[in-house]
Order: C-alpha cells, then structure tokens, then sequence
C-alpha cells in the first residue's frame, strides 16, 4: 500500500459504488497521507467530500476529478487536481458542460437500442439507474449513461443478446453516439481554475512508449503530469514514465482507480512517496472542511 491514493471514484461517478466516507474511514485506518476524489467528469460530489473531511480531519485531501476529452487521437482520461472545492463561475460552465454530455450520451443509448427493436427507452434506463444509483446523484445529473457492467447484464436478461461478447457486437453497431467534450473546450477551463492536467493510466494512450506520441500528447493536452503508477501499468513502464517526467519536468502520480470500497486495494499501486511531495509543491492539500 502506498502513502497515497490520487484516484478514487463515489457514487457520484456513473460507474462507482462507493461513498465518499468510505475512502476517508479507510484512508485514516491506514495512515494514509492524502486521497483525491475524482469522479468521472463532475466535482458533484464535494459536499460530501466536505461532510466526510469534517469526521476525519487527519485525512489529506486533494480536490479534483477524472476528465473524459475527445481529440484527434480519440477519447482520453485526465484526472485534474488543485481545483476549487467550491465551484468558480469558469468550472460551473464546465460542469454544465459534462452534465449535458451525459444525458446526451444516455439518450443516444436509449434511441439506439430502441431503434434495434430492444424496448430501453429513457423510462427503462431510468429505472435501471435507479437500482443501483443514489436518487441524490440523478436529482443532480439526471438520466444519464449506465455502468458497463450494470447494463450488459440488463441486456442479457432481457434477452437482447446472450452474453457479454453479444452485448459488445451490439454495442459496436452504435456508431452515432455523441463523444466526449473537446479538449479545447475542457482544458483551458481547468488552467483558468489553477488546475493541475495529469494523464491518467497511461499504457493504452501512449501505445506502451511511442515517444512520438507521448511528445503529441504532453503538448496538446498541457499535461503538467502522468498517472505513472496505477494498476494497468507494469513495473518496467512505471520507470520509464517516471523517467519521461523527470526529462519533461512532470509530475508523476499514483492511484487505484478504485470504484468500490475494496480495502485490499486501495492506495496499491507502485508510486513513490517523493512523488507526493513533489506533487504538493504545486497543488493544496486540505484537512478538514
């Protein structure tokens, strides 16, 4: 277990099942140095963030979230820190923003399997987000996406295909879904907050060590750092991104990525304890709310 956790996901992400509390409760068992939530494309869930750092004022927090944004290359993950706990007027068109896109998303899925012949209009995702989402998180975001997982099992019980090779032939026929947020959109909205642009698991994006495209990457997104350390990347590649930041002048980051509160799991990922102090010269860590 590292020292610390830099990407956490709550049920305020589409995807996650976790309260905020969790983390803290587990981050103080273990002494933990500090913990970033950072849901997927929102900062929504601060007021429990907040709720959660009054109970446990020993905890570390650093304020942010995990950023989707579309570029020429296709759809990347940004996890941005050192952005306001309490939303600018900058951040909260940015949020406006993602809020859109995801209903947006939600409705594309649902005209797409409705127009397959598969009854999953809006009423029907909205139930099936209510089975496993809290109400306060859809009074706030509304009928969005669905949870990979939660909505292959639909399908397949519903009988729209027999398993999860099934539901991924399907999905591949959705060509007319909405992408992400621009990263010219996004991007410029986060440096004007103070905020910190960080690659998350970067294996995939970078094609392992294509130095042509980590170079185009680092440029164009202004990244001021990359998720080194994470459970997607082996231990030769930590090395070596770590070294590609060292010649860059980079922040390297860890985190898990976790989605539920798996203890075993939180925090394990291979970054140094250096690296959080080299992080803390330029972002704020806050006790308390």
């Amino acid at each position: 277990m590292a020292t610390y956790d830099l990407h956490l996901h709550t049920e305020w992400s589409y995807d996650a099942l976790s309260h905020v509390e969790d983390y803290f409760r587990i981050a103080q068992k273990h002494g933990t140095r500090a913990l970033a939530i950072t849901d997927h494309h929102l900062m929504d869930g601060y007021g429990d963030v907040l709720e959660a750092a009054a109970k446990y004022p020993e905890v570390g927090y650093l304020s942010g979230g995990e950023l989707t944004v579309h570029c020429d290359l296709g759809e990347f993950d940004l996890v941005c820190l050192n952005l306001p706990r309490r939303p600018t007027p900058v951040l909260n068109e940015l949020w406006d923003i993602y809020h859109e896109w995801q209903r947006a998303y939600g409705h594309a899925l649902s005209e797409n399997f409705c127009s397959r012949g598969f009854p999953l209009d809006d009423e029907a995702r909205m139930k099936l987000l209510q089975s496993y989402r809290p109400q306060k998180a859809i009074d706030v975001q509304g009928n969005t996406h669905v949870q990979y997982s939660a909505l292959w099992h639909y399908c397949v019980e519903q009988g729209f295909c027999k398993d999860l090779e099934g539901y991924k032939a399907l999905r591949q026929s959705f060509t007319d879904m909405p992408h992400y947020p621009e990263y010219d959109q996004v991007i410029p909205r986060v440096k004007a907050a103070g905020g910190v642009v960080i690659l998350a698991h970067p294996v995939g994006y970078f094609l392992t060590d294509d130095r042509n495209r980590m170079d185009y990457l680092r440029e164009l997104f202004s990244l001021d750092g990359i998720e080194c350390a994470h459970e997607a990347v082996p231990a030769e590649l930590v090395k070596l991104y770590r070294k590609y930041c060292e010649e860059h002048h980079l922040l390297s980051s860890g985190g898990s990525d976790l989605h539920t509160p798996e203890e075993d799991k939180f925090a394990v990922h291979l970054g140094e304890d250096f690296w959080l102090d080299e992080i803390l010269e330029r972002v704020k860590i806050y006790h308390g709310a």
